[in-house]
């Protein structure tokens, strides 16, 4: 009897989805590996992040649930106890179960404490360059001991190794992180080929186990500091980066925390021309990643895996890098954060434009596994979507979250095809007609013209809370007719 199929899911941290050149958005940013995946396979082109912060995004896939119902609301807090998990799941029903990379999934419990057999992961923020490369500013080191890459560098003779040409912004009282760095040692020493080099050892021992693997891979970048050798640090001209439609932003009528935000990165005295900077380096890392992808290809080919493994390619969220003259993410609920790059090989071939989230590749996974869930999530499998079984799910909007980062904002988004509202719970609200307006430049929610739309919007959000049992719905309900 053959065996069930292998599952690999690979995730990016902050890669924006029209990086991926296979979505046809981005005329400069190449991704060859990944589009050979797309074109093999097949791509979603709405997916969205359950909540555009690194921890609470990834805990969702591990649990399947919103970031209220597991506990990892921000990038400090930890799981719930007792909430089952995707790779508890794969064991138990006989998967060897591999990590690599980074984890940011809880603050206390290691991969192998949630389930995974092996795997070499960067715990707390974990940033292993932190304390390695001798002129970064940047300190965010991982908290297991020891720190894998720094051992590997030493252990491969590319140690002691330093980074040049760092940029940051210019404000006083943040000079701690680096924007990027150029990358003084080959590729073979960055974090990134790390990471494939280790999900490659794991596909190594996988080939000699009877059993299916599910693993999970995870690079750290294009996150900031984008970190990168040559020929990716100059790969791209800044010049030929076209200026963001909102980098025009004026921050009329919006949250004061976005306007705040922007001030703190100290990038603006800058203009586009600092941001295409920035976004160069960017666009390299992602080409990077992209190759690191293919060797992880090119190792499930050498091992006879490759037909027999669905691999999914996306993100945890995506970065604004210039758009609406902000940096990371935050609490704003743009597109270029939410909406996250999903790529299948492995399943069916037709691409699909359902509203599908991130948080549901825990019952896809378990759906791929033929396994029963043992406690409801908040979604369910794409598999007959990625299968060309089901042309929709039916689902007519995205709902999502945000808690805590830099400062508690509590926020809620709802949003369909042509509207999205948020909800900000002591500031202004936010409504934007995507017709009208793609960039979301123009805040329309105290416009009489779109009151009807607000009221219904704020209706359906209502109805998302309540069933969700949201801990915000509270407030919520109190002020909605006033808001």
């Amino acid at each position: 009897m053959p065996k069930h199929k292998n599952i690999l899911y690979i995730l990016a941290d902050q890669q924006r989805f029209d990086t991926i050149s296979a979505y046809g958005k981005n005329d400069i940013c190449k991704t060859p590996n990944i589009d050979s995946l797309a074109a093999d396979g097949m791509k979603f082109t709405n997916a969205f992040t359950p909540s555009a912060i690194c921890a609470p995004s990834r805990a969702s896939v591990m649990t399947g649930l919103y970031p209220h119902k597991h506990g990892v609301i921000d990038n400090n807090t930890d799981l719930k106890e007792g909430i089952p998990l995707l790779a508890e799941y794969m064991r138990d029903a006989g998967y060897y179960c591999g990590y690599a990379g980074k984890w940011h999934v809880s603050p206390s419990k290691t991969p192998v404490d949630c389930g995974f057999e092996d795997g070499k992961a960067f715990m707390g923020y974990g940033f292993p360059g932190s304390g390695v490369f001798k002129s970064l500013v940047f300190k965010a080191a991982p908290t297991n001991k020891p720190n894998y890459y720094e051992e590997y560098l030493k252990e491969n003779g590319y140690y002691p190794i330093d980074i040049s040409e760092s940029f940051m912004g210019n404000n006083p009282n943040l000079q701690v992180q680096e924007m990027y760095a150029k990358h003084d040692g080959p590729v073979e020493s960055t974090i990134e080929y790390f990471v494939a080099h280790e999900t490659c050892r794991l596909l190594d021992k996988a080939k000699n186990d009877d059993r299916p693997f599910f693993m999970w891979a995870n690079f750290w970048g294009p996150h900031s500091p984008s970190i990168v050798p040559e020929p990716y640090y100059s790969m791209y001209d800044p010049n030929e980066i076209k200026e963001h439609p909102s980098y025009k932003e004026t921050f009329e009528d919006k949250p004061y925390g976005h306007y705040l935000t922007e001030k703190m990165w100290g990038l603006g005295d800058y203009g586009w021309d600092g941001f295409a900077q920035i976004a160069a380096r960017y666009y390299g890392h992602c080409t990077m990643i992209d190759d690191m992808v293919g060797m992880i290809i090119d190792k499930l080919k050498e091992i006879g895996e490759y037909e027999n493994t669905i691999i999914v390619y996306t993100a945890d969220h995506g970065d604004c890098l210039g758009a609406h003259k902000l940096i990371e993410k935050g609490a704003f609920t743009y597109d270029e954060i939410y909406r996250i790059p999903m790529i299948v090989h492995g399943a069916g071939k037709k691409d699909n434009d359902s509203f599908v989230y991130l948080h549901e590749l825990m019952p896809t996974a378990l759906d791929i596994a033929n396994i029963q869930l043992k406690a409801p999530v908040d979604g369910e499998s794409l598999l007959p979507l990625m299968n060309a079984e089901a042309e929709s799910n039916g689902r007519e909007e995205i709902f999502a979250e945000y808690h805590n980062h830099f400062y508690v904002a509590r926020q809620r988004m709802i949003r369909n095809r042509r509207y999205q509202f948020t909800f900000n719970e002591s500031e202004r609200g936010e409504l934007y007609d995507f017709e009208k307006d793609p960039y979301q430049l123009k805040n329309e929610c105290y416009n009489p013209e779109y009151a009807q739309i607000k009221h219904e919007l704020i209706d359906k959000m209502g109805e998302y809370m309540n069933k969700l049992n949201d801990p915000a719905k509270g407030w919520f309900n109190r002020i909605k007719e006033f808001y």
